[in-house]
């Protein structure tokens, strides 16, 4: 089959190799793969910032059109959130060898934490990773300072962080969108 292209003003006569139609380049698989590496790196991020976009993030995956992308691209983004709150974890294991400044000012507000709550239990960790009340990130250094053993903490932070993205991802089904 020939084909005529315009480019720039001349006519080239281009012969196509697949017949008659060409090839579709949508292709599901690669776009929910996509997606997926995509979640998780920008839950690694979101995790990581002190202060971020992980409750935008996780409204505007709740407006994908698939329930079972939705779901999984939810699991992989709390992963990765939580796999970067691990870094503020293992800051709170180390605390008295971090100088940096702005640093050292977080870990100071997450010492005077852990010094209002010395155990630091697994029901005032489930809140803060679901209402962030005390703010996770400062719950997440408090609870390496007073040696959360760190499996406690990944399975706590996971399930209450799941909870609170997937109550978020709602939003878009419960307003029509």
């Amino acid at each position: 089959m020939t084909v005529v292209r315009r480019t720039g003003g001349d006519r080239r006569r281009v012969k196509r190799r697949w017949g008659t139609k060409p090839p579709s380049t949508y292709n599901p698989r690669v776009d929910s793969t996509t997606a997926l590496w995509a979640a998780l790196v920008v839950g690694v991020l979101t995790g990581l910032a002190p202060v971020g976009t992980a409750e935008a993030t996780a409204l505007a995956a709740g407006a994908l059109p698939s329930w079972s992308l939705r779901a999984t691209t939810l699991a992989v983004f709390t992963l990765g959130h939580v796999a970067g709150k691990m870094l503020w974890f293992w800051l709170g294991t180390c605390e008295s060898r971090v100088t940096w400044p702005r640093l050292r000012r977080g870990l100071d507000r997450a010492r005077t934490l852990a010094s209002n709550y010395p155990t630091v239990g697994t029901g005032v960790m489930f809140t803060s990773a679901v209402i962030s009340l005390p703010p996770f990130q400062l719950m997440a250094s408090a609870a390496g300072m007073v040696g959360t053993p760190w499996p406690t903490f990944f399975v706590i932070a996971f399930v209450g962080r799941l909870i609170r993205f997937a109550a978020i991802a709602s939003v878009p089904d419960l307003v029509g969108l």
